[in-house]
């Protein structure tokens, strides 16, 4: 009898120990207590964006420790590259921009979040989930869009005798045609340029996004290379001769060149995607709050179907090799899956919510 109850004690004890266990493992979020750093690679203007949530998501999640490390976007992606060859398990998180994200995917370098990104799915704006996807599985979380606008130093155009309100300037500015008139104007009446771009290492943005407008690409949706088609041909031709015209400062974009341009007042414009309004106010521009104007992107034509295009826009995704990639999710649908941190984002970063529920706020309806 004593032998039949220290069995069953011993049983109690087991399954009390057993029981324990599960609890403390069952909780998404490292039940133990012990606390995880999470390594992040990011570019940073981009870590601008998530600092502007850390402190909440710290609250939310005290075991989760967020490192970042920064780098060029060229640098990250060639880095990580290397680290998914060599089955690397950091980073656990990476950052990567829209037009890079098909490479990342198709060498099956990230973790799957098909079933972790299943509710977000009709909630994103629809054509960001195509390059995050391979086979039917998701491999990465949208995070922001890229339309393309037009902004504007109001002094310099003020100087070459242009309108600088908003509605005036897109009535004067409604085509490519006009935009390359204003800057020949600006380049007689001031001297500064109407953009910035590199003869020799052009990172190719502006007369990509002019492609887009106007529905062409460097492929076909057949996946045929299309660069001889007449339209491809004909922007390319338009954008060379407003080169030749010298509306540009000569830099690499990024370079010290290039933001030292902007720094110094010589460029009139950027066509480019709303997330420069982060890069304006925080990395390229900052000494000229209120200089700049934003209206929308020139059309080819007035007839064209097309307002706008698209440049870049990012996403968050897990190194496959990540050992840590619960919490590396917890840390993503924080961020992104969130109207609360998308909208906070948008409003002190810059980031144009990927977040199609956010789109109904008041806070898109401010100046």
């Amino acid at each position: 009898m004593v032998k039949k109850l220290k069995q069953s004690a011993l049983l109690i004890v087991a399954l009390i120990i057993l029981l324990t266990g599960c609890s403390s493992s069952s909780s998404g979020e490292n039940g133990s207590g012990e606390q995880v750093k999470l390594v992040v690679w990011i570019w940073d203007s981009a870590q601008i964006g998530l600092d502007t949530n850390m402190e909440a998501f710290k609250q939310a999640h005290p075991n989760i420790e967020i490192e970042y490390q920064l780098m060029g976007q060229t640098d990250l992606y060639q880095k990580f590259l290397i680290a998914a060859n060599t089955g690397d398990k950091m980073p656990d998180i990476v950052a990567v921009e829209s037009s890079n994200l098909a490479q990342m995917v198709s060498i099956d370098a990230l973790y799957d979040l098909t079933e972790k990104t299943a509710p977000y799915r009709d909630k994103m704006v629809p054509f960001k989930w195509e390059d995050a996807m391979k086979d039917d599985k998701v491999y990465a979380m949208p995070w922001d869009s890229g339309p393309v606008v037009m902004f504007y130093r109001k002094d310099i155009f003020e100087a070459a005798g242009l309108p600088t309100e908003p509605e005036q300037v897109a009535e004067r500015i409604k085509t490519f045609e006009d935009y390359k008139e204003a800057g020949n104007l600006i380049k007689e009446k001031t001297g500064k340029a109407m953009f910035a771009d590199s003869r020799t290492r052009s990172n190719n943005r502006f007369f990509e996004t002019m492609m887009w407008q106007r529905g062409q690409w460097y492929f076909d949706k057949d996946g045929n290379v299309s660069l001889d088609a007449p339209e491809v041909i004909e922007t390319g031709e338009f954008y060379a001769s407003m080169v030749k015209d010298g509306l540009i400062v000569d830099a690499e974009a990024f370079s010290e060149n290039w933001l030292n341009a902007f720094a110094d007042g010589n460029i009139a414009t950027i066509v480019g995607a709303a997330w420069y309004d982060n890069l304006l106010s925080n990395l390229i521009d900052p000494d000229s709050s209120g200089k700049w104007g934003v209206v929308p992107m020139p059309k080819w034509s007035e007839s064209d179907p097309y307002a706008s295009a698209n440049d870049g826009g990012s996403n968050l995704a897990i190194n496959a090799n990540s050992e840590h990639p619960e919490e590396a999710w917890a840390f993503i649908e924080f961020m992104l899956g969130r109207e609360d941190s998308q909208l906070k984002m948008m409003e002190e970063g810059g980031f144009l919510p990927s977040l199609q529920t956010t789109f109904e706020d008041e806070a898109y309806a401010e100046p």
